[in-house]
């Protein structure tokens, strides 16, 4: 079954050999109780490790059931180890944290048992050596023959073929020796059990064979064993009996072939499979060694989690001040509306600092080498990457009615048109602060007195900037507050904001000035709208000059001269405590479904609209100054700009203001204030929220649509500064954490050296290297996971007086929003990240106890 063939073992001390065994040959039979004597250092522990596999031998043969162990890996030593030896130790090798249930099913584990089953065997094992009833006992609450016991129930679980026993009986008294012995005895009766003792006493009365030992050598054999010697005599006994050495022919024959191949079998699958330490098992081995050291890791856990309630605190902040931004967006939007236009410009990447002036133009780029090129001497063509164009057409209106209308809150057409319209007031403003900026009116009668910017004009009075004309939209985001909404094309209504306010100008405009009336006061009320044949006369050299005879145009009865009535007084709706929806047309006259073809219809055939059309160079209301009328934006920055291609040039930033805002002279946009399109020069979609506008961005990108945003600009801006910020406090607060994982792994470190016997007890039941780095792995990894969690924890509990105390002190800054937000996606990646960086960190210290050597591993103490 076991054989030795000179058998060397030597150790390195220093510069010098040591030499523990010395030429070993001994054989040992399949069931019989070996006592090996010998004074100490005399080899015999050395030779028991080699036997067991925890050493290796220098030179020699090891043969187990006639197979050499020459080729024999780590992994088919561990393999030998828990399925064909089992240990007892003189000092027991239990490990402490677990119970004696959980030491005697760790070498069932690491053979793959299933639970209930391992739990089952280990039972009836700790019942045949009588601790049936102490399962759930820790060791340190056995005595020392009953840690004994335990020792050999272990050794016997996986019913192994050899029974190594190293001074089983040295800590124990004479009693509980007998009793030792008295197992061991009983146990050899069907294998082989070889014990290392200094008792030659106990030896004597139990043993049935005693081999002795000296300097490394076997000097002493009371039954020595050669199994070539008992085939040769058992043949030679057959011959003297007349029967063959050797039957080659029926049952015996059969059987014996058929035994072989089984052994045959059971070795290759013995090289195939291999011991394997469960996760959830090195988890539980782990988990316990950390509540036997509860407070240390306690304070390790606390450490660890500072880093995390850092990044957690960063990230928390970083969503807090987004969402604000957010919030801030979400008012904006109402105001400003997805902006779509025949030419749009996106400066989205100058806003957001994707790219700067000097990159877009290819200014002060400082390259490294000294390769000169020549550039473009026009700014505009440095500018093309930033215009987007639309064609308007029929076709592309129908394309916004169709995807873009059904996703809006509301859609707004601007034709462009510059209505002149006329309202009476007939109360003098003398004294009045008032200030109309773009008011104009008939200056008849007195000047003005005391700055007042109304002159009286018998009661007549222009007030078109008071008075914007724009397209109700969105009716159903409107409150009505008196009167009803447009039913034809002559009928406005009043919008006034969401605090019902609209500007002194539009109250002087209706003979309100610096009064509060209710909004049924303003339904009845008229104004007039003059058409170009009313408004335009003709001067010379083919140019129109507009009129400014407002009181006589006011009592003109013509069709040109159209009344339009205010049939009601409207009021954006609330939508949240953010504010109100369209709340860009919270101010002035809104008309309804007709107007603008009515105005079309008008002013089509309009004398200053066909000498407009006869003309395209030259802009025809324009009687002193530059008249010139471009057709390509291009071609007017051109003229505007020339070559120069200094971007701070003031010329060139005027032509920048101008393109920006949309400010150039084109014909087809002069053909839009005089009435005469059929098509918007531009588009206002409206989004009371982020999901609306998102829908409508997404509708407008899916049909190569060009839009200006300029609430997400903004937004955009605002955001990539927050991340900005938010990535570079995560990198110093990530500081933090690496050093968390350093220190973790330097616990790790001082968990391996305090557990180096627990090294070797696992290496001995057959445990790979990998089980043991996995054991290790495992304690960080929940150490790790404790610091996340608590940090995650701790993080949102702080953050819920700091978001108290920030609100009280900025108040109606924050306008009710949350400054720290946690979210449970980032608290969890910082738990996972947490257990990643202490993985890696016990990695190390993982390493160097996988690779422990397991009979240097069983001597420490």
């Amino acid at each position: 079954m076991l054989k030795l063939t000179e058998i060397v073992k030597d150790y390195r001390a220093g510069d010098n050999i040591v030499r523990a065994l010395d030429g070993i040959s001994v054989e040992f039979r399949r069931s019989e109780f070996v006592s090996v004597l010998g004074a100490s250092g005399c080899g015999k522990t050395t030779l028991l490790n080699i036997i067991g596999g925890l050493d290796r031998y220098t030179s020699g043969q090891l043969n187990i059931d006639g197979q050499d162990t020459d080729t024999f890996k780590s992994v088919d030593w561990d393999l030998y180890r828990n399925q064909r030896i089992g240990f007892i130790f003189q000092s027991y090798n239990l490990i402490p944290q677990i119970s004696i249930l959980a030491n005697v099913e760790l070498a069932l584990t690491l053979s793959g048992v299933p639970a209930k089953e391992r739990k089952a065997r280990a039972a009836a094992a700790l019942e045949k050596v009588g601790l049936g009833a102490q399962l759930k006992k820790k060791p340190n609450q056995l005595s020392g023959g009953q840690m004994q016991r335990v020792s050999i129930a272990r050794a016997l679980i996986n019913n192994p073929d050899i029974i190594l026993a190293d001074e089983p009986t040295g800590a124990l008294d004479s009693t509980t020796s007998v009793n030792v012995m008295e197992l061991l005895k009983e146990i050899a009766e069907d294998k082989l059990v070889i014990m290392v003792t200094h008792n030659p006493e106990l030896a004597e009365k139990y043993s049935t064979r005693i081999i002795r030992m000296s300097d490394g050598r076997i000097t002493g054999d009371s039954m020595p064993y050669d199994s070539g010697a008992e085939d040769e005599e058992r043949a030679r006994a057959k011959a003297e009996a007349g029967e063959p050495a050797f039957q080659e022919t029926g049952d015996a024959f059969e059987e014996g072939t058929r035994r072989a191949v089984r052994q045959l079998r059971k070795q290759k699958k013995a090289r195939l499979k291999k011991t394997s330490m469960g996760f959830f098992t090195a988890v539980a081995l782990s988990f316990q060694n950390i509540k036997s050291k509860i407070g240390r890791n306690l304070m390790t856990v606390g450490a660890g989690s500072i880093g995390i309630i850092c990044v957690c605190l960063v990230l928390g902040l970083s969503t807090g001040l987004t969402g604000y931004i957010n919030s801030m967006g979400e008012e904006m939007l109402a105001a400003n509306p997805v902006m779509i236009g025949s030419i749009t410009a996106d400066i989205t990447p100058l806003l957001t600092g994707e790219t700067n002036f000097q990159e877009l133009f290819g200014e002060n780029t400082y390259p490294d080498d000294d390769i000169i090129s020549g550039e473009t001497n026009s700014i505009v063509d440095q500018m093309q990457t930033m215009v987007k164009t639309n064609k308007i057409d029929e076709e592309f209106i129908q394309k916004i009615k169709k995807d873009i209308e059904p996703v809006a809150t509301a859609v707004s057409y601007d034709y462009g048109y510059e209505a002149l319209l006329l309202s009476k007031v007939s109360v003098e403003y003398e004294g009045s602060d008032l200030d109309l900026g773009g008011i104009t009116g008939g200056i008849t009668g007195e000047a003005p007195q005391d700055g007042n910017p109304f002159s009286q004009v018998g009661g007549i009075g222009n007030v078109s900037s008071a008075l914007p004309l724009q397209q109700l939209a969105g009716e159903q985001y409107f409150d009505l507050l008196a009167g009803e909404l447009p039913k034809s094309a002559n009928e406005v209504v009043l919008v006034v904001s969401g605090s019902n306010t609209v500007s002194e100008a539009i109250m002087a405009a209706f003979d309100l000035y610096e009064e509060e009336v209710s909004a049924a006061e303003f339904v009845g009320r008229e104004v007039k709208l003059v058409y170009n044949d009313a408004k335009y006369v003709a001067v010379e050299g083919g140019k129109f000059s507009q009129r400014a005879d407002y009181d006589v145009l006011w009592e003109t009865k013509s069709d040109e001269i159209q009344a339009l009535k205010i049939c009601g007084v409207i009021r954006p709706k609330k939508i949240n405590d953010a504010g109100t929806a369209l709340a860009s047309m919270t101010a002035g006259l809104a008309y309804g479904d007709g107007f603008m073809e009515q105005v079309y219809e008008h002013e089509h055939d309009s004398e200053v609209v066909l000498a407009q059309q006869k003309d395209k160079k030259h802009d025809v209301t324009v009687t002193d100054g530059d008249d010139t009328l471009y057709t390509n934006i291009y071609a007017y920055m051109i003229a505007m700009a020339g070559n120069v291609t200094n971007i701070y040039d003031p010329v060139v930033f005027s032509v920048l203001t101008d393109f920006m805002t949309g400010v150039y002279p084109l014909y087809d946009t002069k053909i839009a204030t005089l009435g005469a399109s059929k098509l918007p020069i531009s588009i206002d979609v409206y989004a009371i929220n982020y999901g609306v506008k998102q829908a409508v961005i997404d509708a407008a990108d899916a049909n190569g649509i060009q839009y200006t945003d300029m609430a997400g600009m903004i937004t955009g801006m605002l955001s990539n500064m927050v991340n900005v910020i938010s990535v570079v406090l995560v990198c110093f607060t990530s500081v933090s954490l690496v050093v968390s994982s350093v220190m973790i792994g330097i616990i790790t470190y001082i968990s391996v050296v305090e557990r180096t016997k627990e090294i070797g007890i696992l290496r001995s039941l057959g445990a790979r290297k990998t089980d043991v780095a996995r054991v290790f792995i495992a304690e960080s990894l929940m150490i790790g996971l404790a610091s996340g969690i608590l940090g995650a924890l701790l993080a949102y509990l702080i953050s819920v007086p700091l978001n108290a105390v920030v609100g009280a002190v900025l108040g109606d800054m924050l306008a009710g929003a949350t400054l720290c937000i946690l979210q449970p996606l980032h608290a969890l990646l910082m738990v996972g990240i947490s257990a990643l960086l202490t993985v890696l960190a016990g990695s190390i210290p993982s390493y160097i106890a996988s690779k422990r050597d397991p009979v240097v591993a069983l001597r420490s103490e």
